[in-house]
């Protein structure tokens, strides 16, 4: 019965795609990773062990313990073979997103609109390729006009705090 049933689960998986199981996960975590267990090797899991304890009982003189035995061991093994190859797979072109690789303190862009006597400006700057803008606010007594560039000190609720790109290569 095992078998029967792993066996319609991994059939109606390959003709539609997402199969009975549907895309459900058992555990799973936040790292970005697959699944504890996915769905698919469970499936694996029955359908080997049911039909390697079909053979085993059906062309062998093993007692039931002994069959049961073998057929857990290898179900789980072919299990977790399945599981590592969808790990690898699935993980393969994976790239997390990490906070810091997002952080722009320390980037060099160039003002778009004048922050004026206190006033908050634009500025552009280039993160991962893209061409990105945020609001400006100059360090005490700066006076940003358009196209100077600038360096992001840090970045509080969406405002960067921004010093002159000249001024900071004087004081080297």
């Amino acid at each position: 019965m095992c078998f029967w049933v792993g066996l319609l689960l991994l059939l109606s998986g390959g003709f539609h795609g997402h199969g009975l199981a549907g895309h459900m996960h058992v555990g799973g975590g936040d790292a970005g990773g697959p699944g504890f267990v996915p769905i698919l090797p469970l499936m694996v899991f029955v359908t080997v062990w049911g039909g390697t304890g079909y053979v085993l009982t059906r062309f062998s003189v093993m007692t039931m313990l002994l069959v049961v035995l073998i057929c857990t061991v290898v179900a789980l093994l072919v299990g977790c073979l399945m599981y590592v190859v969808l790990a690898r797979v699935m993980t393969r072109y994976d790239s997390s997103m990490n906070e810091i690789d997002y952080d722009p303190s320390g980037l060099l862009g160039y003002i778009s609109i004048p922050a004026l006597d206190g006033a908050v400006g634009e500025m552009k700057y280039v993160l991962h390729g893209t061409m990105r803008s945020i609001g400006v606010r100059a360090e005490a007594g700066q006076q940003l006009s358009k196209g100077d560039r600038v360096i992001i000190l840090k970045v509080d609720k969406g405002m960067a705090t921004v010093t002159l790109f000249e001024s900071e290569i004087g004081q080297l």
